[in-house]
């Protein structure tokens, strides 16, 4: 078989997935119309990657916190009470009779990336710390789209968590993993990449605290590792937690690829299940969406080299260049996710040796910029991103069998 390498299984932790390409998670705000719960075109969104044939799906980010889920990126999934657990069970039932594995990327917040409907100043690392979107930092297509609306995006004001505050959120969202287990994920990624919350407490550009959770690396890393410490306490042993991760914020006194490894092999003696790497912040908007394929496979291989769980790469579309990454060790596996909103038969195609038939994304940013509009996504490629409800071929079939799993607390 071509391609080998993406087709051999592989275990994280006491989960067995069946090749390694991951439907990448994507903000799409298709659960804006019913509040953050899960709908018929989330289902059907999710199903469309996993019959696609890839081995793990990733769900968008899911607010974890009843606070985080003030402070949304326009609309989110949810997952904090037990009110939203049909629905993401269901989510999970979804992708399982379609052959695919599915963990819940949980996140405890946006901080200053966040979005106040009412104004109110975003729960973040420090006081009067905004964010600023500005063309010189955009791929020079998304520039070229989005400079005709506007010419930057502002942040919203910021104020600082108290220690109380952060230890408590810490806690909800550990309750809040609990509720992901019982939903039936078949594991939890921590949601801390891209400049949102986690990654806001690493950087020195935005954590400017004088306590214990600012200054040095060891401080300004412990919202994340308390966090990581408080989530794997909740949920059963063995259960797979990862994190998200941005190996570099490619910010002037952002927090470095140096740094993010020392971080990395913080959270393996954790006993974190695996990283899935990305790159940048919405300031480093070029490094977040890569306007060119593969530029984030140093900074994968950088991580692979510094600890031994596996290691999960992305913004890689060209599926030759997918296999010689895993097959020369420098990821374990390869998330699709832009490349997944082109193209849901990516994985199938390759498979079957149409790998040049598949619709290759155009990076043109059309996706991302209706996203930062408050649209849900559409592709040029793929019409029919967003409709697949209407589909019926992504429809759950009475009786259909896909991965049977027990509910964890009934084992």
């Amino acid at each position: 078989m071509a391609f080998e390498a993406i087709f051999q299984p592989i275990n994280i932790g006491s989960v067995e997935i069946k090749n390694r390409l991951v439907a990448g998670p994507m903000n799409t705000l298709f659960a804006q119309s019913t509040a953050g719960y899960v709908n018929e075109q989330v289902l059907a969104y999710y199903a469309a990657r996993a019959k696609g044939g890839c081995g793990l799906v990733i769900t968008e980010a899911a607010l974890g916190t009843r606070q985080a889920a003030r402070f949304p990126a326009w609309s989110n999934l949810l997952c904090y009470e037990q009110s939203h657990i049909p629905g993401l069970n269901e989510l999970v039932e979804t992708c399982h009779d379609f052959g695919s594995r599915v963990f819940i990327q949980l996140s405890p917040g946006f901080g200053r990336q966040g979005n106040s409907p009412v104004g109110e100043p975003s729960p973040a690392p420090s006081d009067g710390v905004p964010y600023e979107i500005t063309a010189d930092n955009m791929p020079r297509a998304f520039r070229a789209l989005f400079t005709k609306i506007m010419p930057s995006i502002p942040g919203p004001a910021t104020r600082g968590m108290t220690v109380e505050e952060i230890q408590s959120e810490h806690d909800e969202f550990a309750t809040s993993a609990e509720l992901a287990v019982r939903a039936e994920f078949d594991g939890i990624e921590i949601h801390c990449p891209h400049g949102y919350l986690g990654q806001q407490f690493l950087s020195p550009r935005s954590n400017k605290r004088t306590d214990q959770y600012g200054g040095s690396l060891e401080n300004r890393m412990r919202f994340i590792v308390e966090l990581v410490q408080k989530t794997i306490a909740a949920v059963p042993p063995g259960f797979p937690v990862g994190i998200r991760l941005s190996a570099d914020e490619h910010m002037p006194d952002g927090v470095t690829l140096d740094e993010m490894k020392v971080v990395a092999r913080k959270l393996e003696d954790l006993d974190i299940a695996y990283i899935h790497m990305s790159s940048g912040s919405y300031e480093a908007i070029s490094w977040l969406f890569p306007g060119d394929d593969a530029i984030m496979v140093d900074e994968a291989k950088a991580f692979k080299d510094s600890v031994s769980i596996p290691i999960i790469a992305t913004s890689i579309h060209d599926p030759k260049t997918v296999d010689k990454v895993i097959s020369e060790g420098k990821a374990d596996m390869v998330s699709l996710a832009r490349a997944h909103f082109a193209d849901p038969e990516w994985p199938n195609k390759v498979k079957a040796g149409g790998a040049d038939d598949i619709e290759r994304c155009r990076r043109d940013f059309y996706c991302v910029c209706r996203f930062l509009l408050g649209l849900p996504v559409r592709c040029h490629r793929n019409t029919n991103l967003g409709r697949e409800k209407y589909m019926p071929e992504y429809w759950r079939s009475a009786g259909a069998k896909g991965i049977e799993v027990l509910p964890r607390y009934l084992r």
